[in-house]
């Protein structure tokens, strides 16, 4: 019986170590903590954020504020349009302008265009989606062509983007 006795108790001394060692060893779900605070994520750099790859169309501050960069899919609060004239003598001409989308701050657009070359077009022109770029349409009177041409906002650097011939053009959009 002696025997019996001391076997159980080593069996109860056991368990009951078992179980010290399993409440000592139980996981908290308490944050980590740095300094006695609150864990916080290193700054973000403009590789990653936080273990996720940062891609493209985003910037990141050395502070870690995480931007969207400009990609077409923001509003950049400009219109452009046309203005199309026909004077007493038969002679008809087109202009372009840009305006805030309120109607403020309208301005043209001078754009030089070699001689024969005329812009086009009414409500084809198109603003591209950074906003930088203009495209139009240019009537080249002597041939009977049409072409879609592009400048910068500014009217400078106007050149050839769609080569034309007999017929019509119409632009959709600037994507």
């Amino acid at each position: 019986m002696k025997k019996l006795f001391l076997g159980s108790m080593a069996l109860f001394m056991f368990s009951i170590s078992v179980m010290i060692v399993q409440i000592s060893c139980q996981k908290g779900a308490d944050a980590q903590t740095s300094n006695g605070s609150n864990y916080v994520l290193p700054p973000a750099t403009t590789t990653t954020l936080g273990g996720i790859i940062v891609g493209n169309g985003l910037t990141v501050t050395s502070n870690g504020t995480l931007s969207v960069t400009g990609n077409g899919n923001q509003q950049l609060g400009k219109i452009v349009f046309d203005k199309f004239f026909h004077l007493s003598n038969n002679t008809e001409y087109n202009e372009i302008w840009t305006a805030n989308i309120d109607g403020t701050n309208r301005q043209k657009i001078n754009i030089i265009l070699p001689s024969g070359f005329a812009i086009g077009g009414q409500g084809n022109t198109r603003l591209s989606p950074n906003g930088q770029t203009i495209f139009f349409q240019v009537d080249e009177t002597a041939a009977n062509k049409q072409h879609i041409y592009a400048c910068n906002i500014d009217g400078s650097n106007p050149h050839k983007v769609i080569d034309g011939s007999n017929g019509q053009l119409s632009m959709g959009g600037a994507y």
